[in-house]
């Protein structure tokens, strides 16, 4: 398995200059959270993280084994997976994809994932996890069978498509051959100006490949960390939990 770590953002939401991904929790970085559970896992072969806004800062926190890509500008989720298109595109397998601002999500979590990819033979996998209050975050749609057929984001979400409680987590797990076509074929959004990895989803649905999902129990786990609420409240689930990883 090929991991990439997106930690590129500046985190405007943190009201804060330092970059999102070196925010602590429980004493360390976000960034080094994600990349120990990452670390403790069997199947991975090699990993990249993805920098961009004061990357020299996040670089010095780094392992010096971690490869790095850049995101020279600050263009979506779609550009940053294609700034380090360069170290995949080669490789034949399994490429998983996450946000350096999950600091909680765990190894178990994340190889349930890969094995769920593998055993279904899916193209594309989204992590998805329920939640009581879905507001901003994009909602998965199922059709009749109750197959994945997309992702809708909340400000394109019709009333009925707002109650689904059932969320994109940000971790997907694509056959790296798969991702480079989907890659190659994005473009950019109208409105904002960006390009998004959910995109590479639908690209792929519409030629008819393989899309699952995989579900996160816990809506915790998976909680993006990107404002100071959040961040307490990561430090507190964390203190409640047993992170069981690796250390770097």
């Amino acid at each position: 398995m090929f991991a990439v770590v997106l930690a590129g953002g500046m985190g405007k939401r943190m009201k804060s200059a330092l970059p999102k991904v070196l925010h602590k929790v429980c004493g360390k970085p976000m960034i080094l959270h994600i990349l120990n559970q990452l670390n403790s896992m069997r199947e991975l072969e090699k990993a990249v993280v993805v920098v961009g806004y004061k990357r020299a800062l996040v670089k010095k926190v780094l392992p010096k084994w971690l490869k790095t890509a850049v995101q020279k500008k600050m263009l979506g989720t779609g550009d940053a997976v294609k700034s380090a298109r360069y170290h995949f595109e080669k490789y034949d397998g399994e490429v998983m994809i996450l946000c350096g601002d999950t600091p909680l999500v765990k190894a178990a979590t994340l190889e349930k994932v890969l094995s769920t990819h593998k055993e279904e033979k899916n193209d594309a996998t989204i992590v998805t996890t329920f939640v009581k209050d879905p507001t901003n975050y994009g909602r998965i749609l199922r059709d009749r069978k109750g197959r994945a057929a997309g992702i809708v984001e909340e400000k394109s979400a019709s009333i009925k498509e707002k109650k689904i409680k059932e969320i994109n987590a940000g971790i997907y797990c694509f056959d790296s051959k798969k991702l480079c076509y989907a890659l190659s074929r994005i473009k950019k959004n109208k409105l904002k100006g960006e390009y998004y990895l959910t995109d590479a989803i639908e690209i792929l649905r519409k030629k008819r490949f393989k899309i699952g999902t995989a579900l996160a129990k816990d809506p915790g786990e998976v909680m993006g960390v990107d404002d100071p609420v959040r961040l307490k409240a990561a430090e507190k689930y964390l203190r409640g939990h047993n992170a069981g990883s690796k250390k770097l």
